[in-house]
């Protein structure tokens, strides 16, 4: 797995507190049974999409089933881009 970017890391922080480390043993175990969705840009879509453990476990599996899902729900709101998660967390104001 690629060294993940300050601001992933910092937003997983922030979105999993105390649950930071089982994240990212998670997001890490995923990724190198996956490695085609290891791509900053997904990552960022499903961490944005989830809420605690059991919904980041959802949204990965999602991403798996078809990545261009997480982008849709997690950029756009009524057919409108309101985020870019090429960029990082940071660029987007969040």
């Amino acid at each position: 797995m690629m060294e993940l970017p300050k601001d992933i890391t910092d937003e997983m922080k922030i979105r999993f507190d105390s649950g930071f480390d089982l994240a990212n043993r998670i997001l890490t175990e995923f990724l190198d049974e996956n490695e085609y969705l290891n791509h900053e840009r997904i990552i960022r879509c499903v961490i944005y999409l989830s809420d605690g453990i059991q919904s980041f476990r959802h949204n990965l599996s999602v991403a798996k089933s078809d990545p261009r899902d997480v982008m849709l729900f997690a950029e756009y709101e009524q057919i409108k881009r309101v985020r870019d998660f090429n960029k990082s967390f940071y660029e987007n104001g969040l």
